[in-house]
């Protein structure tokens, strides 16, 4: 009977056995994943850190570049730099292309919003709404100021909350704002097409015209004004670029890849380096 009964008692034996090494094959191999995961996830983090770090060092770039080029490189322009590990891809542009939320006349910004969202009786409505923000933030103490409506407004994004504008109609604006230019004019040679199609009260057929002509090139400022509506003209400078635009590319390797927005001001007289006004990665 012992002989018998053993037989069961072994072959449970043998399942529990096996059993217990399946069990510990799985957690070495979970072990392993979890193992490989960390250092797939360190190995981003890293790359990650050194793209933040290469596109703050581009805003340098981009200083010298607008500093220390010629006519065409201060207005704008673009280049690449190849590291031993890494590259990037940067462009620039003068601020004076995009219209500046502190400096620039309700009426043009009234004109910009219009022109966004494609009806022209809201230029007198948004403007009227911003003269009233400029004026309530002039006057009233610190206390009872609106959140985000200050006297010069840091960010472009404070203009949903101080202008009462709607989001969807910012998203539309936001890509011909800044807080950059320090200027209230806007250079219409370097503008995008919205902000030509606010210069020109939203007169598509004219806004059309002049990208063509643009294209051919003006001979002189002059020229440039004549294209525009009379009551526009005012809006339309030609200054030196205080500060760029940059859209920074930066590639680790093949495996790493990430996209960056900075408005930098060039060294000057009283600067003696480029400056980071604004820095932001760029979510697709």
């Amino acid at each position: 009977m012992t002989s018998v009964d053993s037989h069961p008692r072994r072959g449970a034996a043998l399942v529990v056995v096996l059993l217990f090494a399946a069990l510990i094959t799985m957690l070495a191999a979970t072990a392993a994943r979890s193992g490989l995961s960390a250092a797939s996830a360190s190995a981003v983090f890293v790359d990650l850190m050194r793209a933040d770090e290469l596109a703050r060092a581009a805003a340098d770039l981009v200083g010298v570049a607008a500093a220390t080029g010629g006519p065409s490189a201060r207005r704008g322009g673009s280049f690449a730099v190849r590291l031993e590990t890494a590259e990037l891809s940067v462009d620039y542009l003068s601020e004076a292309a995009r219209i500046d939320i502190n400096a620039a006349p309700p009426r043009l910004l009234g004109q910009l919003f219009a022109a966004a969202a494609t009806e022209p009786g809201l230029a007198t409505d948004v403007a009227e709404r911003i003269e009233r923000a400029r004026r309530s933030t002039q006057t009233a103490p610190d206390s009872q100021r609106r959140p985000g409506a200050s006297v010069q407004l840091e960010r472009v994004e404070q203009v949903v909350e101080a202008w009462d504008i709607p989001h969807e109609l910012y998203r539309a604006a936001r890509p011909s704002l800044t807080v950059g230019s320090r200027s209230a004019k806007v250079d219409p040679t370097l503008a995008n097409r919205l902000v030509i199609l606010a210069l020109m009260n939203a007169d598509q057929e004219r806004t059309d015209e002049f990208m063509e002509r643009r294209m051919q090139g003006f001979t002189s400022a002059d020229e440039v004004l004549a294209q525009f509506p009379e009551t526009s003209r005012t809006f339309a400078g030609f200054s030196p670029p205080r500060a760029y635009l940059a859209s920074i590319q930066v590639s680790i390797g093949r495996r790493f890849m990430r996209s960056y927005e900075l408005v930098v001001t060039p060294p000057n007289g009283t600067q003696r380096t480029a400056r980071m006004i604004s820095w932001q990665p760029v979510i697709r």
